[in-house]
């Protein structure tokens, strides 16, 4: 069997180390598709993205860091679709919040499913000053659309923390249900909880 040819070591101008960093991001999720995170290797990663294992290190010194850079991504693309959705829909009940939320947050399961790794993992394992630095782009960002909601700064807080439950419990069930065989049942139950959610909070 034929091993893909390695690139060249090292990236020289500011294109090709984004590039190279954006390959890395690829080769992960495609691998992650199929491996468990638990199972999943730097050599593995370095392998599917034809680089040296040395040249992956100079990119993310642990896998922790790798997933969370993949999280982050995930979670920025997801909050600027929210927010766009936000500028052109102006909700203004509980019902249109609701609305906005669901049609955003269809086709996340990659996103879910990394925000599941967050609080076991990711926190707990990738450089402190990353997680510090993740966490504070998230609030900037989560600000910006707490300003495009028709809730007090607050509730809307609150609101975001449900939904991050909400996913990951989602999430859970759902691959509980896929290892078993059976039809995601849960879709519907999750787009009855949200609304649910989102008019509770609301008039708290």
């Amino acid at each position: 069997m034929s091993v893909p040819a390695q690139r060249p070591a090292r990236a020289r101008s500011a294109e090709e180390k984004y590039q190279r960093r954006e390959d890395i991001l690829r080769a992960a999720e495609r691998l992650w598709t199929t491996t468990p995170y638990a199972e999943l290797s730097m050599n593995q990663v370095a392998r599917e993205a034809q680089l040296a294992k040395g040249t992956l290190y100079l990119y993310f010194d642990t896998k922790e860091d790798l997933f969370l850079a993949l999280l982050s991504e995930h979670l920025r693309a997801w909050l600027h679709d929210l927010t766009s959705e936000l500028d052109k829909s102006s909700p203004q009940t509980p019902d249109d919040v609701a609305d906005v939320l669901l049609a955003t947050s269809r086709d996340l399961e990659p996103l879910r499913r990394l925000l599941v790794l967050l609080g076991t993992v990711l926190e707990r394992n990738a450089r402190p000053e990353l997680v510090a630095s993740f966490k504070q782009e998230m609030q900037t960002l989560t600000e910006g659309v707490a300003q495009r909601l028709p809730f007090a700064p607050e509730v809307t807080l609150r609101l975001l923390h449900h939904l991050h439950a909400l996913s990951i419990g989602w999430q859970q069930l759902t691959e509980d249900a896929s290892r078993s065989g059976v039809d995601n049942p849960f879709e519907e139950e999750f787009r009855l909880a949200l609304r649910a959610v989102v008019r509770a909070v609301a008039q708290s």
